[in-house]
């Protein structure tokens, strides 16, 4: 329904998956993880099927989105065509809300920029009850850039 060919997207998930796959079985080792994400097709796969899902997810979506990308684009379609699914592009805070929804994992961005005070954070949740059993993705925004925060 979306428009993407199955068969050029099949060689994609395929690498997401049996690398996803193995990390959750306990298959794969720190290193070979390590080394998965160092190799340019592997992380290449990794991020491009990540992409395609932000971009299912707001184009089923798409009225929860088009408020938050009208003035940048005419439609969701436009937008995820131009700024979700190439892999030249950063990442904005809509791409982030998308695949919080579209994992259903709860995230929480810590903002780093230079106003006075404590962190700004903004928290990305489906609902209170994994946020409260400490199952929250954190990471860090600094303009332009992204990073995930391993919490001690």
């Amino acid at each position: 329904g979306l428009g993407y060919d199955a068969d050029m997207m099949e060689g994609f998930f395929d690498e997401a998956v049996t690398r996803l796959d193995s990390l959750i079985a306990g298959t794969l080792s720190l290193p070979d993880l390590c080394s998965a994400f160092a190799d340019f097709h592997t992380s290449n796969a990794l991020v491009f099927a990540a992409r395609v899902i932000c971009s299912c997810h707001m184009q089923l979506n798409a009225d929860d989105f088009l408020p938050f990308i009208a003035d940048a684009r005419p439609s969701v379609k436009d937008f995820v065509t131009h700024e979700v699914e190439p892999l030249d592009k950063e990442v904005e805070h809509v791409q982030i809300m998308a695949l919080s929804q579209a994992f259903a994992v709860p995230l929480r961005i810590l903002y780093l920029d230079r106003s006075p005070g404590p962190l700004n954070h903004h928290d990305f949740s489906e609902g209170p009850s994994d946020a409260d059993a400490g199952h929250v993705v954190h990471m860090l925004y600094r303009p332009g850039h992204y990073d995930l925060l391993y919490t001690a």
